[in-house]
C-alpha cells in the first residue's frame, strides 16, 4: 500500500515538472546568429591593361584582391602584360612589387612602355617601385613577401593624401627556381610542388584574398607568370595540355589565369620589316584566352593580339598600319644600330612569317 502511494506521488511530480518546463519555440535567426558569419568585401576592381586586352578577353585585366596567371609559351606577350599591369598599378598609387626569378628583366624595355623608372647609375634604377631579383629558392620569396605584407600593416603604408598604399607582387616567373631543399641537392620537383601549396595554397592565398574584406585596409595582388610544360595526350585521339611548371597549387588557388599562345606550342606568327634582305621582326601576332575566371565567368577563347615592344595593338590591318607609322624611325633605327647603311621609312617592307598553327586550339 505505501509502495503504492510513493509511486502514485513520483508520477504526480513528474507531471508537475513537465507542466513548469516550457519548450522552446525552433528560431532559424537564433542558429544563424550562433553558426553563421557576416562578412563584406570591396567591389571588383581590374587592373587595366587596356581597350585591346579588353576586346581580345572580355575582362579589363588581372584582378585585383586576388592571384592572377599569365601563363604560355616563350615570345607570346605574357612579360609585356606584366609591365602593362606594373604601368597601370603606378599610375593609381599601387605599389608594384617585382620578384625577378628568370633573370630577363630589363629596365630600359619597361621605360620605353611607359613604366617611370630613372636609372640613376648602371643597374640602379629608382622611381615608385620595389625589386628584388636576389632569389635562390622559393621559401626566401614567401618569406619577404610575408615580411613585407606584415610590414605595410604593422607601418600603416600611406600615400601624402593618406589613402592606403596597396601592393601588387609581380613575380616572373614561377617555376623558374626550386624550394631549399631542391637547391641544396636533396629534393626535386614533387618537393618544390609541395612547397609551393603550402606557402602559397595555404598562406599567401589566405592574406591577399582576405584583404578585400573591407575590413582590410589594404588590399593586395599578385600578379605570376608561369614557365610552361606539356602533358602529352593518354590515347591518339586526345590533345596536348599546357601545365604549369611548378605543380597545381598556382592553377587551384588563382582567380583568374590567362593563356597566351597555344597549349601544344607558341601559336605565333612574326611581323617583320624586312631591308636589302635583312629582317627584324617588330611584332608577334599571339592568340589570348581565359582558362579561369572566378570573378565574373566571362572567357573569350578565340582572342587575337599582336604583341609590339610598346604594347598590344589590334589584330588588324588598320591598327597594324597606324602602328608601322608612328614607329617607323624606333624600327628605322633598330635597322642602323643593325649595322645596315642608312634607312629611310620608303625603305622598309613589313612582311608577316609563316604561321605557327595560330588558327588552331592546341
Amino acid at each position: 500500500m505505501m509502495m503504492t502511494t510513493m509511486t502514485k506521488n513520483h508520477s504526480k511530480k513528474n507531471k508537475n515538472m513537465a507542466k513548469s518546463i516550457k519548450k522552446k519555440s525552433f528560431s532559424f535567426d537564433s542558429v544563424k546568429d550562433r553558426f553563421s558569419s557576416k562578412t563584406k568585401y570591396k567591389p571588383d576592381r581590374f587592373i587595366d591593361l587596356g581597350e585591346v586586352f579588353q576586346k581580345a578577353t572580355g575582362v579589363p585585366g588581372t584582378a585585383i584582391g586576388h592571384l592572377n596567371v599569365f601563363l604560355g609559351h616563350s615570345d607570346t606577350g605574357k612579360t609585356t602584360a606584366l609591365i602593362k599591369a606594373a604601368i597601370w598599378c603606378q599610375k593609381n598609387g599601387i605599389l608594384p612589387v617585382f620578384i625577378i626569378t628568370e633573370k630577363k628583366w630589363n629596365f630600359s624595355h619597361a621605360k620605353m612602355m611607359g613604366f617611370e623608372c630613372e636609372e640613376e647609375s648602371p643597374g640602379d634604377w629608382s622611381g615608385f617601385f620595389v625589386f628584388r631579383d636576389d632569389f635562390d629558392y622559393i621559401e626566401q620569396i614567401t618569406d619577404y613577401m610575408n615580411e613585407l605584407l606584415d610590414t605595410q600593416t604593422k607601418e600603416d603604408w600611406r600615400h601624402d593624401d593618406g589613402t592606403p598604399m596597396d601592393v601588387c607582387f609581380l613575380w616572373d616567373s614561377v617555376g623558374s627556381i626550386p624550394c631549399k631543399m631542391t637547391f641544396e641537392g636533396k629534393g626535386g620537383k614533387m618537393h618544390n610542388a609541395s612547397v609551393l601549396a603550402d606557402k602559397i595554397g595555404m598562406g599567401l592565398n589566405g592574406r591577399i584574398t582576405g584583404s578585400r574584406k573591407e575590413t582590410s585596409v589594404h588590399t593586395n595582388t599578385i600578379v605570376f607568370v608561369n614557365q610552361p610544360w606539356v602533358e602529352l595526350p593518354d590515347n591518339p585521339f586526345g590533345q596536348p595540355k599546357i601545365k604549369m611548371k611548378g605543380g597545381e597549387a598556382i592553377y587551384l588557388n588563382s582567380t583568374l589565369i590567362f593563356l597566351f599562345g597555344n597549349q601544344k606550342n607558341a601559336g605565333t606568327n612574326k611581323l617583320k620589316a624586312t631591308k636589302n634582305g635583312r629582317s627584324i621582326n617588330y611584332a608577334t601576332r599571339s592568340k589570348i584566352s581565359i582558362l579561369k575566371n572566378h570573378v565574373n565567368g566571362i572567357g573569350y577563347q578565340d582572342g587575337k593580339i599582336i604583341v609590339t615592344p610598346h604594347d598590344f595593338i589590334e589584330d588588324s590591318k588598320a591598327a597594324e598600319e597606324k602602328y608601322k607609322k608612328e614607329y617607323a624611325d624606333y624600327w628605322i633605327d633598330m635597322f642602323i644600330k643593325s649595322g645596315l647603311e642608312e634607312v629611310d621609312e620608303t625603305d622598309l617592307n613589313f612582311d608577316v612569317e609563316e604561321s605557327e598553327n595560330i588558327e588552331g586550339l592546341v
